[in-house]
């Protein structure tokens, strides 16, 4: 049986904007779980300490181009990737991916919509990409393609296809350059993944 939810959005008038929907008892189920997949990313210590990552480049004609750059320990990082794993990972059945689908699909609300592309647009790069696109080769460093080939290569599969991808952004530019862009995806796609939780919880408290 569908459940009805209500979520309540303030418009830039101040006025209040309702907003009705309704999920099958499945997609409620998955909602359920990708805000306990949440719960247990909040409590993690990356989430609850802070993800350290910023990069500065200065230039110099006498040191050339140095890179200096504040970035999680591999212990901090494995533990964020762990509890990201079931919101980056196409084939989990509570990704990001097909959670916003749902919601998209349920609520056909302007304002909702334009939120929920803001927060789609955070999580694949497409935000960072306006502010600054980083290319080696004619391969957009900070894009998602790229992103999955270094998980897959370096951390969560070990492909040796995408290693020897990976491995040469990394031969042709500074490594820890690289690292960090990477590492700020994977703080945008956090981001983004909070928001949506955010949005999940008003809607579960309104049924």
């Amino acid at each position: 049986m569908p459940k009805q939810f209500q979520l309540t959005m303030k418009r830039d008038s101040g006025d209040d904007n309702v907003i009705s929907g309704a999920l099958t008892d499945e997609e409620h189920a998955t909602v359920v779980r990708y805000l306990e997949n949440y719960d247990r990313l909040s409590e993690s210590k990356p989430l609850r300490e802070g993800i350290p990552c910023s990069i500065s480049i200065n230039s110099t004609e006498e040191e050339g181009v140095e890179v200096t750059a504040n970035l999680p320990d591999s212990d901090t990082l494995s533990v964020l990737l762990h509890r990201l794993r079931p919101f980056i990972l196409q084939n989990e059945p509570a990704s990001f991916a097909t959670v916003i689908a749902i919601v998209a699909r349920r609520f056909d609300d302007i304002q909702l919509r334009l939120l929920l592309t803001k927060q789609r647009q955070l999580y694949d790069g497409r935000k960072s990409q306006r502010l600054i696109t980083l290319t080696s080769n004619d391969v957009i460093v900070n894009s998602e393609k790229v992103l999955y080939d270094w998980l897959n290569a370096h951390e969560y599969h070990g492909d040796p296809d995408k290693r020897e991808v990976v491995d040469g952004l990394f031969d042709r530019m500074p490594s820890d350059l690289v690292r960090g862009i990477l590492i700020s995806m994977l703080v945008d796609k956090t981001l983004a993944v909070r928001n949506l939780a955010s949005i999940l919880a008003s809607l579960l408290a309104g049924c």
